[in-house]
């Protein structure tokens, strides 16, 4: 048994060593992978940078909304984290104007910019597809302007990006035009819709004041007096001076009795105008009450009707006139006025692309790729 144990052992087969080839194997694939993801990306992408890269330039504008309100229509919200004014709102209706399709065309109109950023002067990578769709133009268009609102200090800022720097400049120029006319529009809508409602009810106070005079007068002509309260006080006038005028004669006729007869002329004259004077009296009186036709106390309920309607309509129609100018004045308050805080930049020198960092952050990446790469490469080694 110790023989065979001892032939056994000596026919044990010797430890293998290392294969030379198998660290320069490693080596190989590390360096091969490095190459791969981290060197020739790296080349490409400094190559593209500094040889192909379009240059970008920027320019930049600021705009403030601002409006006049009353100090009764403030409401200090701030201590609940909302808004103080309409300006938030406004600006942030301002800044969807901007990046919409309505502006982009405007755009498009005046400076042809499709045509600039598909021009064939500007790299594969940057530029506008020349066949691109309008969605695609949109999409470009909105990543080549960017508009922020600074809610503190309520600045709108516009920045654009171009490939000549005075295009640019013109570009946030025409943006900010097309904003004033924008708010223009603003107002003259909100002027209008506020406006509307108190026109209307003018205009119909007006039409009845209209009628109601026309009835007036239609009425002072039917009955031919002007005001019943005057023909009243002139009938009662007329009435008490008739009347004085019978007891004078009266007074007359008594003292000519003393001396005359009843059939003299005198008398008979005297009692023939005290006869008339009286007649002129029961005729005033019957004006005044009416007698056998409609009675001045009639006619004046029917006046006093009409007049009071029509100063009702009267005052109806000035609270109208004064609700019209108040609403002019609070719309006057509320317009709205576009003020450029920054004129258009004109760029010195271009801000895209950034060639130092996005270098740094192409390496960053590639390196992160080469060391996801490697671990997976040796996990699957090992378990090969």
């Amino acid at each position: 048994m110790r023989a065979s144990t001892a032939e056994d052992a000596g026919r044990e087969t010797p430890p293998q060593r290392p294969c030379e080839t198998d660290v320069p194997m490693k080596l190989n694939w590390r360096t091969g992978l490095f190459l791969a993801s981290v060197v020739i990306p790296m080349i490409v992408i400094m190559a593209y940078l500094v040889l192909v890269a379009s240059d970008q330039f920027v320019s930049r504008g600021a705009i403030i909304i601002s409006e006049e309100r009353s100090s009764s229509s403030n409401v200090d919200l701030s201590f609940l984290g909302l808004s103080n004014s309409a300006a938030d709102n406004d600006a942030l209706v301002l800044k969807s104007f901007v990046l919409s399709k309505d502006m982009l065309s405007f755009l498009n109109d005046k400076l042809s910019i499709r045509a600039h950023y598909a021009g064939s002067r500007v790299d594969y990578v940057s530029k506008l597809a020349p066949d691109a769709t309008e969605e695609d133009f949109f999409e470009y268009y909105q990543g080549m302007v960017d508009v922020e609102y600074d809610r503190e200090a309520k600045l709108l800022t516009l920045e654009v990006r171009a490939f000549d720097r005075k295009f640019a400049q013109d570009i946030v120029q025409k943006i900010i035009e097309r904003a004033e006319e924008f708010i223009d529009a603003l107002n003259d809508k909100i002027s209008r819709e506020q406006l509307r409602f108190f026109e209307n009810e003018l205009v119909r106070s007006e039409r009845k004041l209209q009628k109601t005079k026309s009835q007036l007068v239609a009425f002072q002509n039917r009955h031919k007096i002007f005001s019943t309260q005057a023909e009243g006080e002139t009938i009662i006038a007329t009435i008490s001076a008739l009347e004085t005028q019978v007891a004078q004669k009266e007074s007359e006729l008594k003292g000519k009795l003393t001396f005359a007869s009843d059939s003299s002329p005198q008398v008979v004259a005297l009692r023939t105008e005290i006869t008339a004077l009286k007649a002129q009296i029961d005729s005033e009186k019957e004006r005044l009450t009416g007698g056998g036709s409609i009675s001045l106390a009639q006619i004046d309920a029917e006046y006093r009707e009409i007049k009071l309607n029509a100063e009702f309509v009267t005052n109806l129609y000035k609270s109208n006139l004064s609700a019209l100018e108040a609403a002019r004045i609070e719309a006057a308050r509320q317009l709205k006025f576009l003020i450029v805080v920054s004129k258009p930049s004109l760029a010195d020198d271009s801000e895209h692309p950034d060639e130092v960092y996005v270098g740094i952050t192409s390496l960053l990446v590639c390196l992160m790729l080469f060391a996801i790469s490697s671990v997976v490469i040796a996990i699957i080694r090992e378990h090969r």
